[in-house]
């Protein structure tokens, strides 16, 4: 969410992790405490809505990310025998050039 401040002063760098922020030099003192104030709002409304989706969708939510992780997991092993493969066949062709 772009908040209601000149952003032009401070270009699109950021040091604190979120958008827009104000952390340079170039940024008064005020505004800094400004911007942290919203983005601690932003934060608390996150964490509130977080609550709200538990109690209502967190069995549903729980089985997602767990159907998320083991397709991760999954690809992640696919991945790695891939490589594995990958390597194996250089290794090979490797021998088979130099004998």
């Amino acid at each position: 969410m772009k908040e209601d401040r000149d952003d032009s002063a401070c270009e699109t760098e950021t040091c604190c992790g979120e958008e827009n922020c104000c952390c340079r030099s170039c940024c008064s003192k005020e505004e800094k405490i400004l911007h942290l104030a919203k983005c601690a709002k932003h934060e608390l409304l996150k964490e509130k809505m977080k609550k709200h989706f538990e109690a209502k969708m967190g069995k549903k939510l729980d089985k997602i990310a767990e159907l998320a992780v083991d397709a991760v997991l999954a690809h992640m092993q696919h991945k790695k025998a891939e490589k594995h493969a990958c390597e194996k066949l250089e290794a090979d062709l490797d021998a088979a050039f130099n004998s």
